[in-house]
């Protein structure tokens, strides 16, 4: 991995205004005022941002899964149309999961399994499922039937903070927005507890092959 090249100066204007010099106004404090650092700066938090694909990716489908076999174990693989389940769904959750069984059923046919539609849902979808009104019906007996290897003190809330963390972050890369002062390795971090929870081997090899570390050693200078 290395940095994004920058353009040479005549082109730089062209790429600067066709971005909008506006963008590089949140970078200026951090380098120092110069605009050449501000946008060597913008291209680093581009890198940083393509960095953290992996460990985001297995944090979230591997939450979404160990939260999915809970609900396959507790209430069936039909759990999507268990009237119980989807009358605790706020309206736009309970909105998402028809849509999704539609577009699925609609896509797939005969052969829509609930495998389709839990690709078909947001990690918003999942984190809902860990709000309290889901703690009589899915949590009673504690958090560790989905995130068995979670620490024996983790209830619920900390479940749901910890995904809450995660979705944020990995909305604020999806908008491109600056993340390089947002502490990217404690967000790093996050990932890879949230996947330890589930599956720690999985947890060692996500950290052994993100790119994220070397990321952060490419800082410019």
């Amino acid at each position: 991995m290395q940095l994004i090249k920058l353009p040479d100066p005549l082109l730089l204007q062209k790429v600067e205004d066709a971005i909008q010099s506006e963008r590089l106004m949140r970078y200026l404090p951090a380098a120092g005022g110069e605009v050449s650092a501000a946008f060597e700066l913008y291209l680093w938090n581009c890198t940083l941002g393509e960095s953290f694909f992996v460990s985001l990716h297995f944090a979230e489908i591997l939450c979404r899964n160990a939260i999915h076999r809970h609900l396959v174990d507790r209430l069936g693989d039909q759990w999507f149309r268990n009237q119980t389940f989807v009358g605790l769904l706020n309206p736009r959750h309970q909105r998402e999961i028809a849509d999704a069984v539609k577009d699925e059923t609609a896509q797939h046919q005969g052969s829509c399994t609930h495998h389709h539609v839990v690709s078909a849902l947001t990690f918003g979808f999942w984190q809902h499922l860990l709000t309290k009104r889901f703690e009589r019906l899915l949590w009673s007996h504690g958090i560790h039937c989905s995130f068995a290897a979670a620490p024996a003190a983790a209830t619920r809330e900390d479940a749901y903070l910890l995904v809450e963390a995660i979705r944020r972050w990995r909305n604020r890369i999806a908008h491109h927005r600056a993340i390089f002062d947002k502490r990217p390795m404690k967000m790093h971090q996050e990932s890879l507890r949230m996947i330890n929870w589930v599956c720690p081997d999985t947890g060692k090899w996500v950290a052994s092959v993100s790119k994220v570390p070397l990321a952060l050693s490419l800082r410019p200078k």
